[in-house]
């Protein structure tokens, strides 16, 4: 099974558009870190479903100070909610991976992060559950990281 290529053109969409790209420094590793925050909760959904991940709801409550020249109060209550769609390690390089052939703004970038996250250990289970759910997998590093017994 591999994910249709209209969702990855779209998933790229939003990357390309609402997307933070960001190496993370984990532990001393440096790791990939990709980012969509937005009001379209909708489509943080749908990356949430796609790739397994918990979409974080963020809720602003603030005084915006008002123009002065045509707003009758001195400060305005906003209240927004947005949504956080937040992915790192070997999930965002996989990720990045498949939707290269589709991005045009943030491309350079994510040829970087994707390079980086195939030198990094990771967990052989989260790889094994995107490659189920249909994402094909770059050439990683060639031993996963050993869960620790407890």
């Amino acid at each position: 099974m591999t994910l249709p290529v209209p969702d990855l053109a779209y998933a790229a969409a939003l990357i390309d558009t609402l997307g933070t790209l960001s190496l993370r420094d984990v532990g001393g590793t440096r790791l990939p870190n990709l980012t969509v925050q937005a009001r379209h909760r909708d489509a943080l959904a749908w990356l949430g479903k796609m790739t397994d991940t918990r979409v974080t709801e963020i809720k602003k409550d603030y005084n915006r100070a008002g123009c002065g020249e045509h707003c009758p109060d001195a400060h305005v209550h906003i209240v927004s909610v947005t949504g956080r769609w937040v992915i790192t390690g070997v999930k965002a390089t996989i990720v990045l991976h498949n939707v290269l052939p589709f991005l045009l703004v943030q491309r350079v970038g994510a040829i970087d992060l994707v390079t980086a996250g195939q030198t990094i250990g990771y967990k052989g289970n989260v790889v094994e559950k995107m490659r189920n759910m249909g994402w094909e997998i770059p050439d990683l590093k060639p031993q996963p990281r050993m869960r620790k017994a407890s």
